[in-house]
């Protein structure tokens, strides 16, 4: 009698096949290079995550450093010396200029402060304007009136 299951059904022969030496050793190299593929991808992970930690711990600490900068003067000359021996690439001097030298410093500090009050003022009149318009009031120039050289008044344009 043959082999099989109490199933009864076709199919049901119970055929074991064992394989060969050469399959099992294919079988293990496929999981090794598998294993390796996984591998390296978990290692390019690992570096990039290392990258994005070293990147926001450069920014930290060069925000830091900038703020700083602004409020001690003994701490930006040093700085400033630091800089200035360390950075010799004309590329990277180009835009460090004001952690380079003093009066660089004080214009760059002119011009960021100048740049907020304009911003605060722009800020301020596009505030007004929304107000006026919420209240269906004319909004204010944007220029002050002049009297041309006819006499007459005229809004925002230069007189012809």
């Amino acid at each position: 009698m043959l082999d099989h299951d109490d199933t009864g059904g076709e199919g049901a022969f119970m055929a074991h096949v064992r394989k060969t030496t050469e399959e099992l050793i294919a079988e293990e190299e496929k999981k090794g290079k598998q294993a390796k593929a996984r591998m390296a991808e978990l290692k390019a992970r690992q570096r990039s995550e290392h990258r994005k930690r070293d990147t926001h711990r450069k920014i930290v600490a060069g925000a830091t450093l900038m703020a700083h900068v602004k409020i001690d003067p003994r701490f930006r000359k040093a700085v400033q010396d630091a800089f200035n021996k360390a950075v010799t690439n004309p590329k990277h001097r180009a835009v460090i200029p004001d952690l380079l030298d003093e009066k660089a410093f004080n214009e760059a500090l002119e011009a960021a402060k100048k740049a907020a009050a304009e911003a605060k003022e722009a800020a301020v009149a596009a505030g007004a304007r929304e107000a006026a318009e919420s209240e269906n009031l004319p909004a204010p120039p944007t220029r002050p009136p002049q009297q041309g050289e006819s006499g007459r008044v005229t809004q925002g344009r230069a007189p012809v």
